[in-house]
């Protein structure tokens, strides 16, 4: 807080300049602009608005403290929607009296924060900028407000559901038909996938959601085509090698899984030491390992990245998982090894491991990838970000 700090150090922070948590502001002449730099503090890390400053750091103080104050107060709960929740403080600085209004991301979860115009803004270095489409879903999901894989589909009618395909999941996760189902709750099936909120009534009409689209549609890819996955065998250690196998796997997450998993079981080589008259079969992967790789890219990836999909690939000394996206919210490439997760797709995850394809503890990185690879091949799986992509690397055991 800056009541903390002496006013030499305030004058020395000041003179910084204008930056990635502070602005000035000589007076409140334009309340939409101000809300603006206010909500871009909130729709980023925070900082301090300064009150009575010019822009190169001169302390002008304000006329009248009070008013600049309940000014203050009425822009944070009348032009930012939400309100937004601010220390306001007078300051004595030079022999002025400044106002600071600080804040702070703990106090302000209820993100993406707009403008009363209608501007959603973020801080850039010293600067507010309108956000994008795809920071302002970063910043919904952060905040937990918002699951990309919630939303609806624009067309994706309820025409565009495999009954076959629910009934199936019904089963598992009810031990009752469908038809029971509906019969002992006394609802209709629209009603059931919007209490499953696997539907959307927009504009008057019903919209499958992504989850609903991608675990339980006729055909995904029409609708999503970056939820492909590619799957590509080399003979050698890069991807200029020959091309041994080849395959462009579609439709529904279940499939899609269970069809990688083919893939890969014919693709890997099996070594063998023979001992006389015998044959030992080496195995160079651990099957565990690369179902919750493979399992975890299905689940995780940001499908709201088109153009992307996910890439499987078998070398000759490891496969490689390369997942579109980057590490959701707190998880980072140094505990994620350790177990921390977070889920982007909350309804794909829960619909998974309701089908079996997952576990609910959310341990499976360290528990089989790391655990069951290092003791099987005596070598840690990698975990690396490229760009937008996590690729997640895994390591064939060594054949003397």
């Amino acid at each position: 807080m800056t009541t903390i700090l002496g006013e030499v150090d305030l004058l020395r922070m000041i003179a910084e300049g204008e930056g990635q948590e502070q602005e000035f502001k000589r007076l409140i002449d334009n309340q939409e602009s101000v809300a603006g730099e206010i909500v871009a503090f909130a729709n980023s890390d925070g900082g301090v608005l300064y009150v009575g400053v010019e822009d190169d750091g001169s302390i002008v103080g304000v006329a009248d403290p009070d008013v600049v104050f309940q000014t203050l107060t009425n822009l944070c709960r009348d032009r930012c929607i939400p309100p937004v929740s601010p220390i306001i403080e007078q300051l004595a600085l030079a022999g002025r009296i400044i106002l600071a209004l600080t804040v702070r991301p703990a106090l302000n979860r209820l993100k993406p924060y707009r403008t009363a115009g209608g501007r959603f803004y973020v801080r850039v270095g010293r600067d507010k900028k309108d956000a994008t489409g795809r920071e302002l879903m970063r910043i919904a999901q952060a905040a937990g407000e918002l699951h990309y894989d919630e939303s609806p589909v624009l067309g994706a009618t309820l025409a565009e559901l495999s009954l076959p395909a629910f009934e199936a999941y019904h089963r598992v996760q009810f031990g009752l038909t469908l038809e029971e189902q509906l019969a002992q709750s006394g609802l209709d099936l629209p009603q059931l996938l919007r209490n499953l909120r696997l539907l959307h009534d927009l504009d008057g009409e019903q919209m499958l959601s992504i989850a609903a689209l991608l675990v339980f549609g006729q055909t995904p890819q029409r609708w999503l085509p970056q939820s492909r996955l590619s799957a590509v065998a080399f003979a050698g250690r890069d991807e200029d090698s020959d091309i041994l196998d080849r395959r462009e796997i579609m439709g529904r997450l279940p499939s899609i899984i269970d069809d990688t998993r083919v893939f890969l079981e014919r693709n890997i080589r099996m070594p063998a030491r023979e001992h006389g008259f015998g044959r030992e079969d080496i195995v160079l992967y651990d099957r565990k390992a690369l179902g919750e790789a493979v399992v975890n890219a299905v689940a995780h990836r940001d499908y709201s990245l088109s153009g992307s999909q996910i890439r499987v690939f078998l070398f000759s000394d490891r496969i490689e998982v390369r997942s579109p996206g980057r590490l959701p919210n707190s998880v980072t490439l140094d505990n994620i090894k350790l177990g921390v997760h977070a889920e982007r797709n909350r309804a794909i995850a829960t619909l998974l491991t309701q089908l079996g394809y997952m576990s609910a503890i959310g341990t499976g990185v360290p528990r089989l990838i790391v655990r069951l690879s290092r003791q099987l091949a005596g070598r840690e799986p990698e975990f690396e970000m490229i760009g937008e992509e996590l690729r997640v690397r895994i390591w064939a055991r060594r054949v003397s």
